[in-house]
């Protein structure tokens, strides 16, 4: 009887390393620039389908701060352990912050710009005041696209609002012609009567849009965290493209949509962007994004800030799950 005992735990344990390991249950912080976006659903996921608890994460708090540099702040002075404000902790990296890059968790821009009803070409833009966040994506992903379409930063005035919804009060009343805007927080203008005049998403291809990331220090101090905290968003990605309407569930959860039909064709646009990478390539193009800002490009060498041990790690982990042979 003791034999058999033995030979079920033993068992148990081969077939459930991760659930059976001491939870870490201290709280660990995780930001992002603005609730229910799309490109931050793994996020979203892995809390709803406790995938954070699975992986031995028993306190994860998903934090909202308003605004990318708000959230490259944080992540900087420890305010919280991991942040997904890609492009503006790029800022800080040119300048030798030890930001590491540890999951590419979105290889899609989301963007769209949105515009008044008469605005028919980014032409007709000339001049106009336009609502951004400065230092954050929606201001150096707009300069790209400027840049792209022949034009400079004094092509329009600009509104520097921190927040989607400050954004869109702006356009309803008036005092801004066009903003960026990631579904389904454009939801409530498209259906006002504004209308999305370009996609960055064919604008832009193949560019990494959200990671996760944390300090260098926090990734030395508690590698372990750091590995369950990649499994885990990692397990959320591979769920979200082998579960189409499970995620639309998410998707109009987090999103709060009442529209199943939109947050299905969301889903769709959107389900190849789920995928799990993690490459200098990939950091490179999104970098070529923010020197749209600067004066002077910078010798970025993205090697440098990728730390791929937990990428590879997971990789191995969770071969087997259905969405990663999707």
């Amino acid at each position: 009887m003791k034999l058999l005992s033995l030979f079920v735990a033993v068992l148990a344990v081969l077939l459930h390393p991760i659930e059976l390991r001491a939870q870490i249950t201290k709280p660990i912080y995780v930001s992002l620039p603005g609730p229910g976006n799309v490109q931050h659903l793994a996020y979203a996921v892995a809390k709803e389908k406790k995938f954070f608890e699975e992986m031995g994460l028993s306190n994860v708090n998903i934090v909202v701060l308003r605004g990318n540099a708000m959230n490259v702040q944080a992540l900087i002075s420890g305010s919280v352990h991991y942040s997904s404000a890609f492009g503006p902790s790029m800022q800080v990296m040119f300048k030798g912050e030890p930001i590491r890059v540890l999951l590419q968790i979105f290889n899609q821009i989301p963007f769209g710009l949105i515009v008044r009803p008469d605005i028919k070409r980014l032409e007709d833009l000339k001049g106009q005041k336009l609502a951004v966040t400065f230092g954050g994506s929606t201001y150096s992903v707009l300069q790209a696209l400027l840049l792209k379409h022949g034009y400079n930063e004094k092509f329009a005035e600009y509104l520097n609002i921190p927040d989607n919804e400050g954004k869109a009060i702006a356009l309803v009343q008036g005092r801004a012609a066009g903003a960026l805007f990631a579904p389904p927080t454009d939801r409530p203008l498209l259906k006002a009567g504004f209308k999305r005049l370009l996609y960055m998403g064919d604008e832009f291809k193949n560019i990494p849009f959200s990671a996760l990331q944390a300090m260098n220090k926090q990734v030395q101090d508690e590698p372990e965290m750091t590995q369950r905290m990649v499994n885990a968003v990692m397990k959320a990605l591979y769920w979200i493209r082998a579960n189409r309407e499970g995620s639309i569930d998410i998707i109009m959860k987090t999103g709060r949509l009442n529209e199943r039909e939109i947050a299905a064709s969301l889903y769709d646009l959107m389900r190849d962007a789920y995928i799990p990478s993690l490459s200098p390539e990939g950091l490179y193009k999104r970098a070529e994004l923010e020197f749209a800002v600067l004066k002077e490009k910078p010798n970025f060498k993205p090697e440098q800030f990728i730390d791929d041990r937990f990428y590879k790690a997971a990789l191995k982990l969770l071969a087997k799950e259905a969405g990663a042979k999707l």
